[in-house]
């Protein structure tokens, strides 16, 4: 290994100090499409400033020579395609190399909203998983398909969460601190203003970072950086919004050095299928930037989408089946004849962002950029006092229910009778919404004992005491974050960069009341531990309020209650990358270390947990760190090889590092640093008559952790499942193609096929609210059960089209399988089969009793996979140019054309168990119903754009 090591860096040594002669000054570089990265023939290319004009060749290639130095403006140009311009910093010394050129094809859909699935969330997983994994287009083949095609079944890229790919905007990585996952919906809406991106997929690498193994996105979101001119634009869909409408105007840099860029937009309505899912959105977008001298650049960023939108939650079908079609909402239900949705997410969290740019020289470059995220955002929930759950899904509403206390052998005839006529009643009274009148009816009461408690006589006597409220949780953060990087450009087509990283962020965790529904107060007490807890200070949500008053809090509109607690974070790294090129072999090796803190701050003492409830947590430490090497061969042309390889080390989430911090500041059991190890290879073919890209890849993950908080009907208490020692393999392959058929016709396609599986049993810990203490212990049999939420198999195959005259169209077969369920941890411990093991134990057991028990463990512990299914698409567009100056334009998409509203696109099983009590008097466990989304049917984005 040593003497490995000895010969590496020899080789690295030799490279940086090799000679070379002086060439003249000049620019090359290769200009492709974004779409597809499909080299572009017969562009213009022109410096306007020494009257040069160039044309690509056949593979895009272009090139001039003998410029003197000094800074210039490229500027590419050819029919249906968007005008770029690049500012180019030219030497006398050597011919500086663009590589690829990117530019956007006019007709290219960029219906792609942040807002995509975000409105499908529920309790018991993540908002977070609704989210695509990918929204970007690329310039990759494959991932160009992925991004947009598959995004109709919530594909993840290798099977990879969000988290795992980076999103930066002017440089800065802006994934989610707590959770890590895209941060899409900070700038949902502003798409003219964030629409230049540089991709790279899978392990690769870019200039503001080594990224980790899903990919890295940058968006230039600066003055300098957008289209020159007006852009009005008018947009009708039924599947997120109705609709809506953007401008914006961008200057170009003038003649004083100055450029700024506007951008406005909004979105409204309602989604054409599910009940109470509509936006109330608007955008905005300003930014101004100065060149000072030939050398300084300094630009000021201003972005914002307040957004209110109401969510959706998945149900059984047998809910579906009651209400008649599978886009049943529990969430909503009718106050005054009007529609109410419950759950409504309501946010605004500006980014204000500095940055700035520093030619040192001809061959180094310094950027800079901070950046302050601040704001609100919250997410309301029905909640109540005392009853059972008023949602219509409710386990106890169904008609299962009646037919559930059904069991052969120890009821009567008579019963089973009894039992089954109120199950035929529920299913006839059924409505499956929520009752807002009654609430407020209810709400309208007068809670006379609170007059024996001094200080609330007045309350006793005339005031209304709320059973059910609107509460909305908050996660308002304060995000700061600073990033800098240097490029120095080498002789022999070598490069050094590095930079450095800081974040720190302080993200607030509370409760608020929304609406008291008729009622004058809530009364801020826990209600489980109330009932549980002979102890009325063990009922107080806020202790030190109880000691204070002698009585919980009064909470009205506006104000806090329940939890109270603030998360705090810091993150830093530095990071190196070097990278060659000689003849057909390019590398590139890079290094990445860093630390991470966090701990919890409480601002309320906890009833229960009052030594371990206010004030600091234990601080949490993490060394963090990355290598990363990128290899390649271009063995002509048309063929080419790449490699790479990744080996990471990353801090857990504040989200799954607490076992319950709205409650106390216990810190989740075996918590560790995630390891990840991941290696792929790519084969690309880029003919005149076929271009493909085939990639195998093979990851792995060590030490994953991960919470779930839900109510658990068998312990009568919110619960909390922390999972630790989580380990994974996702390997798999993935092919695009691209072949062109005749006049303008292509036959495009993507195939992506994995299998992603669970490769370890997780320690498992279940602690509940209403006590201090570990409840349960155990393993949780997760060993070659599969990953869950992406299709396994996901396959692509399309027509593409672009015509004479700027028309442009495509036809899309999609093909999907092997999705599997989220699964609860709860279902594959040995406590919920202790009952049917206790019967394969026992020498008093029949073979009859072995096998009823053997078949029940494999129906508890049985993993949910869905069924093939396919979809078709289709779209179409075309533009028209007015005297050069002005551009008009339309895209219409189609999706699900089949109009196929029995297709999963995810799901979960239930985390709470039914509990049945035998006739021995032992407890045996069984499975809820699973809880599913569906895609919707048909529907349709229809875009209008003028340019000028």
């Amino acid at each position: 290994m040593c003497m490995k090591l000895k010969v590496f860096l020899f080789l690295m040594l030799a490279a940086v100090t090799a000679s070379s002669y002086a060439q003249e000054g000049g620019i090359r570089g290769k200009v492709v499409s974004r779409n597809g990265r499909a080299a572009l023939s017969d562009v213009e290319v022109t410096i306007e400033s020494l009257g040069l004009t160039a044309r690509t060749n056949r593979d895009g290639e272009f090139l001039f020579e003998n410029l003197p130095a000094g800074d210039y403006t490229v500027q590419f140009s050819t029919p249906e395609f968007e005008d770029l311009e690049v500012m180019v910093r030219v030497s006398d010394e050597f011919v500086r190399d663009l590589k690829s050129v990117v530019i956007v094809p006019t007709g290219m859909f960029s219906t792609v909203d942040g807002a995509v699935f975000a409105e499908s969330d529920d309790d018991a997983v993540s908002d977070m998983q609704a989210l695509p994994g990918k929204l970007s287009s690329s310039k990759d083949l494959f991932s160009n398909i992925a991004s947009y095609r598959f995004s109709e079944m919530r594909f993840n890229v290798r099977g990879l969460d969000a988290q795992y790919s980076d999103i930066m905007l002017n440089g800065i990585r802006f994934n989610d601190a707590m959770t890590g996952y895209g941060p899409w919906s900070l700038w949902s809406g502003l798409n003219d203003a964030t629409r230049n991106q540089e991709n790279v997929t899978g392990l690769e690498m870019m200039d503001y970072g080594i990224g980790g193994i899903g990919g890295m996105t940058n968006i230039n979101a600066r003055a300098s950086q957008m289209r020159k001119g007006f852009r009005v634009s008018v947009s009708n869909a039924n599947q997120l919004y109705r609709f809506r409408a953007m401008v914006s105007y961008a200057s170009g840099q003038l003649d004083n050095g100055w450029s700024y860029a506007f951008s406005f937009g909004t979105r409204q309505g309602g989604n054409g299928y599910v009940d109470g899912i509509y936006y109330n959105a608007y955008s905005y977008f300003a930014s101004a930037e100065k060149l000072f001298g030939d050398n300084h650049r300094l630009g000021l960023t201003i972005m914002a989408s307040p957004t209110e939108r109401g969510a959706q939650q998945a149900s059984t079908d047998e809910a579906y089946a009651l209400f008649g079609n599978n886009y049943y909402n529990p969430n909503v239900g009718y106050q005054a004849g009007k529609l109410r949705n419950s759950r409504v997410r309501d946010m605004h969290e500006p980014i204000v962002m500095l940055t700035y740019t520093w030619d040192m020289s001809e061959r180094t470059r310094l950027n800079a950029a901070t950046s302050l995220r601040f704001g609100k955002n919250g997410y309301s929930a029905l909640t109540w006092n005392g009853g059972p759950d008023p949602r219509g899904d409710y386990y106890r509403y169904l008609p299962s229910y009646a037919f559930g206390q059904v069991i052969p052998g120890e009821t009567s005839d008579q019963t089973i009778y009894f039992d089954t006529q109120k199950a035929l009643e529920r299913a006839m009274a059924w409505t499956g919404m929520l009752d807002f009148d009654d609430f407020y009816s209810k709400n309208k009461y007068i809670d006379t004992e609170l007059k024996n408690i001094p200080g609330l006589e007045e309350l006793a006597g005339k005031q209304y005491r709320s059973n059910y409220i609107l509460e909305e949780r908050h996660t308002d953060q304060i995000d700061y974050n600073f990033a800098a990087s240097v490029q120095h450009e080498m002789r022999n087509d070598m490069r050094i960069l590095g930079g450095v990283n800081l974040r720190a962020n302080r993200t607030w965790y509370y409760d608020e009341i929304k609406d008291l529904m008729g009622g004058d107060y809530w009364y801020d007490i826990d209600k489980f531990a109330e009932r549980d807890m002979s102890s009325t200070l063990a009922a107080q949500n806020d202790l030190d309020y109880y000691e204070a008053t002698g009585h919980a809090r009064i909470a009205r509109e506006g104000d806090k209650f329940s939890y109270n607690y603030r998360a705090h974070l810091f993150e830093g790294n530095a990071w190196a990358l070097y990278s060659w090129r000689t003849g057909g072999f390019s590398m590139s090796v890079a290094g990445e270390l860093g630390y991470s803190s966090m701990y919890r701050e409480g601002l309320w003492r906890k009833g229960l947990f009052p030594n371990n409830s206010k004030g600091d947590s234990k601080t949490l430490d993490y060394l963090t760190y990355t290598a990363k090497g990128n290899f390649g061969y271009k063995f002509s042309r048309a063929h080419s090889l790449e490699a790479n390889v990744a080996v990471m080390q990353q801090a857990p989430k504040f989200a799954t590092a607490f076992v319950s911090p709205r409650t106390r500041n216990t810190t989740t059991p075996g918590l560790k640093a995630e390891k990840i190890f991941g290696v792929d290879l790519t084969y690309n073919l880029n003919l005149p008559y076929v271009k493909a890209r085939v990639s195998g890849y093979y990851t792995t993950f060590e030490d994953q952790s991960k919470v779930i908080s839900f109510y658990d009907d068998t312990r009568s208490s919110f619960t909390n499942f922390a999972m630790s020692g989580i380990d994974k393999r996702h390997y798999g392959l993935e092919l695009g193609l691209s072949v062109p058929v005749w006049n303008g016709l292509s036959v495009v396609g993507a195939l992506s096929w994995g299998d992603y599986t669970y490769t370890s049993n997780p320690d498992f810990v279940q602690t509940v609210d209403n006590v201090d203490k570990i409840v349960l212990r155990d393993k949780v049999s997760w060993d070659g059960y599969h990953v869950e939420s992406t299709p396994q198999l996901a396959l692509n195959v399309g027509l593409d089209y672009r015509g004479p005259q700027n028309w442009f169209a495509s036809v899309n077969f999609n093909y999907y399988d092997d999705l599997y369920l989220s699964m609860n941890p709860m279902y594959r411990t040995a406590k919920a089969i202790e009952y049917y093991t206790n019967i394969l134990s026992s020498s008093t057991s029949t073979t009859e009793q072995q096998v009823s028990a053997l078949r029940s463990i494999k129906t508890i512990r049985a993993q949910e996979r869905f069924d093939g299914v396919y979809t078709l698409s289709a779209s179409v567009g075309k533009n028209w140019y007015i005297r050069r100056d002005y551009m008009l334009g339309f895209s219409l998409e189609v999706k699900n054309i089949l109009n196929n509203q029995d297709i999963h696109t995810g799901g979960y099983e239930q985390m709470r168990m039914n509990r049945v009590r035998a006739s021995n008097g032992e407890t045996r466990y069984s499975r809820f119903d699973s809880k599913y989304f569906y895609m919707l049917g048909t529907n349709y984005y229809l875009n209008v754009y003028f340019r000028f």
